[in-house]
């Protein structure tokens, strides 16, 4: 680039006044004086000003010439657009030095928009990013006010960046407190923090934030990351409390868990484990569970090992069936009987991690067990074994009868023994019981089974006696019983014992026959006097007996069967018919024998009682008679009531309440009408079962009746508990009121004690005119027995009422 001439001539004027000025300084230098060197001194002055005044001339030109030149480059320069992506036009083409300039600072352009490129690209990818990233991102100022929030922040808590910007950051802050930990926290904090959603509902938030300093360490702000921790937060405080409550499930139930590692180590026990094994947790944490638990099999009394081996091998829930025995590592101390579960624990991968093992504690549930078995084996008053307990002592002597073992059975009854509970109470009855049970057990060998059978029957077995030598020993005790004398309150008892003996071998095929043949033997104790010793003989009439009851039972089932039981009526006449206008009529079950004539009521009655199968005889019967008297309807109007017995077994079953009430219910029988005839004994024997009975079926309008009265000697005390509307007086006591007079005073005082008591009385067996005139003096209200009419079939009731009444009026 060449100069201008102008200014060429004044680069070299100025150069030759400089130069012609060096000469004069140097010329006049080497002249002395002060003139030359004031005047050496003026020209050199005047050579610099002269020299700075061209050059400043010189400068100002070029400069002017430059700003010239560089106008298109700077014009290019303010037209170019580095940020944009359309390609800027080419510099204005320029020489020397300023050509080397624009191509300097063109290459600065493309590197400056490669740059902008680059800034570009990693923008769009953020951007991207903040798209697809659920978390909410923000900035503070200095002050804690959201400078800067993402779009995000809608979708997680409900508000638009615009609604939040601007505002304190504690606005949305569930606790306050949380703000300064946020804002002040110099390193990366992550902090759970509950925060408001735009609905006024509660998020949990997992918020990561710092403090944001400037260059001299002055906090300028903080920035920070929200993840919605709601649904983790939720579902760990979740898993706390369920891991609580395990830990308090586990602490409190009563069986003892242990859990163990892959290799059998244990590292849990929960606080009965604890108390059972006699070590704390930490101590037994990474024992073998085979040395922490000493386990000994119930029943062999052997150890028992390698129980978790066996789960983490097979892989399978193990269940030992057998009963262990627990011990700490010293078996001298009382152990714990369990039963032992053994589960292994998997992980995600169906890999065996270890095993849970569960000891159920069953020490008091055996104990139970034993206690359970021991009274369903024996008496609860004497503590002897009971009925179920002595069968099978049976079955196992006669399991072991051959000829060179034999046994013989023994069947006591007490005699008498009512009149204690009559008159003194069951305490004293059972008192008595159990002194009986002391005596009798002392006087028999160990191996001999003594059993209490119910009421007051005791059972005996004596083993390996012969049958003579057993029947001494059964009249030893009947005289050890006969001479026991029981005091209680001031009274004093004696009693006595009727006792069977029979022996056990091969004839009886079971427990309840030999206990038959011995119940026999007793039976025909007390029917020759009581207070004896009878010794059962298969050959006797009570084989006859025998077999004569298993043909009366077949009867008894075909009857059944086939519905061809008979009901016959008997008249029950009012002795004084100025106070009983009407009569009663009792029913009585009869059956035919295969040739047609009737066969003996009591002998198939007692059969039928011996053989349980009474109830459903009284069902028949109930069922029969609320026919035929529906059908009899206004033909028997003369009748007041119809008298229908009811047996001991069908008072203890407890259906037949219902049955009964079902029955008269649907009919359109008057209940009041119907009697219910039940004996004495059976009412006796079952006092409380027979309340029951009577209270319910009085309810309906049903009225009862004491069949039998005096027979068994009982107190009066039972008509107060047993309400009742007629006392029959038992026929043995009215037979002999013409020739007996202590059973006619017997007949009197059960006749006054009735009457007193607002119950109606009738006497059976009344046999001719002179027992009823014996019975209108002693004031019986009705009379019944052959003298006053016989059994008659019911059908022919109808057409006997009418004969009845003119015959009755005649008399």
């Amino acid at each position: 680039m060449k100069l201008a001439p102008r200014r060429l001539i004044a680069i070299a004027v100025a150069l030759s006044v400089v130069l012609a000025t060096q000469i004069v300084v140097l010329s006049a230098s080497y002249r002395a004086g002060a003139l030359a060197g004031m005047t050496t001194l003026g020209l050199a002055c005047i050579s610099i000003l002269s020299t700075l005044l061209l050059c400043w001339l010189a400068l100002k030109s070029t400069q002017s010439n430059r700003e010239q030149t560089l106008a298109p480059l700077i014009s290019w320069l303010d037209q170019s657009d580095i940020v944009s992506e359309r390609a800027s036009h080419r510099p204005p083409v320029l020489t020397g030095a300023n050509a080397r300039l624009v191509d300097a600072v063109e290459n600065l352009v493309g590197r400056v928009q490669s740059y902008r490129d680059k800034l570009l690209v990693r923008h769009q990818r953020v951007q991207r990013l903040l798209r697809n990233v659920t978390d909410v991102l923000y900035h503070t100022d200095n002050e804690g006010r959201i400078s800067w929030i993402t779009d995000t922040v809608t979708d997680m808590l409900g508000y638009r960046p615009g609604e939040l910007e601007g505002r304190p950051l504690r606005d949305v802050l569930a606790n306050a407190q949380d703000e300064r930990v946020l804002l002040d926290s110099t390193q990366l904090h992550r902090h759970p923090t509950r925060v408001y959603r735009r609905s006024g509902e509660i998020a949990w938030l997992l918020i990561s934030s710092r403090r944001i300093d400037d260059a001299a360490g002055n906090a300028i702000g903080s920035e920070g990351v929200c993840r919605d921790g709601t649904r983790l937060i939720e579902t760990q405080q979740a898993l706390n409390e369920e891991k609580e409550r395990a830990q308090v499930t586990l602490a409190s139930i009563g069986d003892a868990v242990i859990t163990t590692n892959a290799a059998g180590a244990v590292d849990y026990l929960n606080p009965r484990a604890e108390q059972m094994l006699g070590v704390n947790v930490d101590d037994a944490t990474g024992r073998h569970f085979d040395k922490l638990c000493n386990f000994v099999d119930t029943e062999r009394n052997v150890a028992v090992n390698g129980l978790v081996h066996k789960c983490l091998a097979s892989g399978a829930l193990q269940e030992h069936d057998e009963d262990l025995t627990l011990y700490d590592r010293a078996p001298e101390k009382t152990g714990h009987t369990v039963k032992v579960t053994i589960s292994p624990i998997r992980d995600s991968d169906q890999v065996i991690t270890g095993t849970v093992i569960v000891l159920h504690d069953i020490t008091r549930l055996q104990q139970i067990s034993r206690e359970m078995a021991y009274q369903a084996n024996h008496d609860l008053i004497t503590d002897l074994p009971n009925r179920r307990a002595f069968e099978q002592s049976l079955d196992q002597a006669l399991a072991v009868v051959d000829e060179k073992h034999s046994h013989v059975l023994c069947y006591i009854d007490l005699d008498q023994f009512k009149l204690v509970n009559d008159t003194c109470g069951h305490n004293a009855g059972d008192e008595m019981l159990r002194q009986i049970a002391a005596r009798l057990g002392s006087c028999i060998r160990a191996n001999d089974t003594l059993a209490r059978l119910g009421g007051d029957e005791f059972g005996l077995i004596m083993r390996d006696m012969s049958p003579s030598d057993a029947q001494a020993k059964a009249e030893e005790l009947r005289t050890k019983i006969d001479r026991f004398r029981f005091r209680w309150d001031e009274k004093l008892f004696r009693l006595g014992a009727s006792v069977g003996v029979a022996s056990i071998d091969r004839e009886a095929i079971d427990a309840t026959e030999l206990l038959r043949r011995a119940d026999t033997a007793c039976y025909l104790a007390k029917e020759k006097g009581r207070n004896q010793v009878y010794v059962y003989h298969g050959d006797s009439d009570e084989t006859l007996t025998r077999h004569g009851d298993m043909q009366r039972m077949q009867q008894i089932s075909e009857a059944l069967d086939s519905n061809s039981f008979e009901l016959f009526a008997q008249f029950i006449q009012p002795i004084d018919r100025r106070e009983h206008e009407r009569c009663g009529v009792e029913l009585l079950l009869r059956v035919r024998d295969t040739d047609g004539s009737i066969l003996s009521p009591q002998n198939f009655l007692i059969t039928a009682e011996r053989y349980n199968i009474a109830p459903r005889i009284d069902r028949w019967v109930l069922h029969r008679a609320i026919r035929l008297i529906t059908q009899a309807g206004d033909d028997h109007a003369a009748i007041e009531h119809y008298s229908i017995n009811i047996s001991g077994q069908s008072i203890t079953d407890e259906h037949f309440v219902d049955y009964a009430r079902g029955l008269i219910e649907a009919s359109s029988v008057d209940p009041h009408r119907l009697v219910f005839e039940i004996t004495e004994t059976a009412a006796v024997t079952n006092t409380h079962r027979a309340g029951e009975l009577i209270r319910s079926l009085r309810a309906l309008g049903c009225r009862f009746s004491l069949d039998d009265f005096g027979s068994g000697l009982s107190s009066f005390s039972y008509l107060k508990n047993l309400p009742s509307d007629f006392i029959k007086i038992d026929g043995k006591l009215v037979s002999n009121i013409l020739t007996d007079p202590v059973e006619r005073s017997i007949v009197e005082a059960i006749n006054q004690v009735g009457q007193a008591m607002g119950l109606l009385t009738v006497a059976e067996h009344v046999e001719t005119r002179a027992m009823l005139d014996a019975l209108r003096a002693i004031g019986v209200d009705y009379a019944q027995g052959y003298y006053v009419a016989r059994p008659i079939p019911f059908e022919m009731l109808s057409a006997a009422l009418g004969t009845r009444e003119r015959v009755v009026r005649a008399r």
